[in-house]
């Protein structure tokens, strides 16, 4: 009697790429007005959630979601206002983050 052989093929599902501000992190931490790294946050697909995690995160610096955040001052005012509006275009609520 001959035997039925049967091969399973178990598809992985896409791995996304991983941010390149994951990928180095000081870089992301120095930021300042770098505008390649601008470029580099505003074409990923984490952008908005990036937004939404920089306002959850107590004392964050440097550049999150393409968007600079200095230390203190009204630059740091000026920046977390940009993150809200970016967490809550990409449907976040965030109004009382910051």
């Amino acid at each position: 009697m001959g035997g039925v052989s049967v091969t399973v093929t178990i598809d992985k599902p896409p791995t996304e790429p991983i941010p390149p501000c994951l990928g180095d992190p000081d870089r992301w931490a120095a930021g300042g007005e770098d505008p390649e790294l601008k470029a580099l946050c505003r074409a990923c697909a984490r952008r908005w959630l990036c937004a939404k995690e920089a306002l959850k995160t107590p004392g964050a610096e440097g550049m999150w979601s393409g968007v600079h955040i200095p230390k203190d001052g009204r630059g740091r005012a000026f920046a977390l206002r940009q993150l809200r509006s970016l967490a809550a275009h990409g449907g976040y609520d965030a109004a009382d983050s910051g």
